[in-house]
């Protein structure tokens, strides 16, 4: 049984994680209540209120060629449970949950390094659960209680690390190959104009596929271009 660690508040699972890392075992489930300082992609604040699910899951694991991949692998593990709970969530690369374009979930994966080299992957995870208001949100944004998808949080963490952990070795074995028909599923932006955010200038083009290694597949005016990191805009 993999082991949990329940805190009532934290200033983010992610940052507990980090700074304990060499004490905590391969697998350890972090879930705090709130957080006080929760944090998304892009140095982004995470609204951490009562309500929702904030956990992060400390991976030591022994191959590490396809790390990234293991953040989409995560997205995808919340898709499938939303639908099973009869939500409609769909990705946004590279790993947002978003439900009618608001989102309802964020990941943050965070590499931990020493003098020795890779220590470990925290892999971290904010969904929206009970909250009954967003608005402060920062962006669009929804919980399963607004869309009428009553769960309780503990089954929901169940629910979506066991469905991780059933794609976790084929990720690590295979990259993101292993669950690309799966995530294709849940992406609904080929075809459409977007913006991906990343360094100085913005690229701009239309999405023509995602890579069999996870990366976006733009169509620009200056031909084709492989996109590695960055956030994607409508």
């Amino acid at each position: 049984m993999r082991k949990i660690l329940r805190f009532d508040e934290l200033d983010s699972t992610n940052a507990y994680a980090k700074r304990n890392c060499s004490l905590i075992l391969d697998q350890t489930i972090i879930v705090a209540k709130t957080q006080s300082a929760g944090r998304g992609r892009m140095r982004r604040t995470w609204l951490s209120e009562p309500g929702g699910l904030y956990f992060s899951i400390v991976l030591k694991p022994k191959q590490i060629d396809f790390l990234p991949n293991l953040t989409q692998g995560m997205a995808l593990a919340v898709c499938q449970t939303l639908r099973t709970l009869k939500a409609q969530p769909q990705l946004k690369w590279p790993n947002d949950v978003l439900v009618n374009n608001k989102k309802i979930c964020g990941i943050l994966s965070e590499a931990v390094t020493s003098k020795n080299g890779f220590e470990a992957l925290i892999v971290g995870v904010g969904v929206n659960v009970a909250q009954k208001d967003l608005s402060r949100a920062g962006q669009p944004a929804v919980s399963l209680t607004q869309l009428g998808v009553p769960v309780d949080t503990d089954k929901l963490l169940d629910l979506i690390v066991d469905r991780f952990f059933a794609r976790y070795e084929s990720l690590l074995k295979q990259g993101f190959s292993a669950i690309r028909t799966e995530y294709l599923n849940y992406f609904s932006y080929i075809g459409k104009e977007v913006t991906i955010q990343h360094g100085a200038a913005p690229v701009c083009g239309t999405v023509e596929t995602i890579s069999p290694e996870g990366k976006l597949v733009l169509n620009t005016p200056a031909g084709q271009t492989i996109i590695s990191i960055g956030d994607m805009c409508i």
